[in-house]
């Protein structure tokens, strides 16, 4: 059993060109294979959320896709793995320091979610929920594309112009 203290271990690949350790840790699905949808009602009203599909976030830099899937492949089957990179600015081809994995079972999402999500690996705290609790910003980058929207909800002078509203009175 892990405990919090404790880092989760993550080995780096073995050098021998038997494919048997990769496969052990991939899964490819059957054509007529679908995923598994659940109808999980909400206050805003119904929608179709997947139970099967975990977001992996905090993740350290040198955690690659082998780690996860040697640490996430001991509760079940994957059978689908986003590792996500930076794609512009700075830090383009960087890893984001999150990922989203999917099981081919929902209990085995459960499973991992409840015994993964706090424990350390490679020195930090894995946050592990299902991927519709995903966080919408990471703490070292903005996420939010397009134009910049102002914090505050208040109208700026140039828009009250624009649509007429006038704030000093004439005389």
């Amino acid at each position: 059993m892990i405990t919090n203290s404790e880092d989760i271990s993550a080995q780096p690949p073995q050098a021998d060109n038997d494919d048997s350790s990769l496969s052990a840790h991939l899964w490819f699905p059957e054509p007529e294979a679908q995923e598994r949808v659940v109808a999980i009602p909400q206050a805003s009203g119904s929608s179709l959320l997947l139970r099967d599909r975990l977001y992996i976030g905090n993740l350290h830099p040198t955690v690659d896709e082998y780690a996860l899937l040697q640490v996430f492949t001991k509760f079940g089957k994957v059978s689908k793995l986003d590792f996500l990179f930076h794609k512009t600015g700075p830090n383009k081809g960087k890893p984001r320091g999150y990922a989203f994995l999917q099981y081919l079972h929902e209990g085995d999402a459960q499973t991992a979610l409840g015994s993964i999500n706090g424990k350390l690996l490679r020195g930090r705290k894995l946050v592990v929920t299902f991927a519709h609790q995903a966080p919408l910003e990471q703490p070292g980058g903005i996420r939010q594309v397009g134009r910049a929207r102002r914090i505050d909800a208040r109208p700026t002078t140039l828009s009250m112009m624009k649509s007429g509203i006038h704030t000093r009175s004439e005389g």
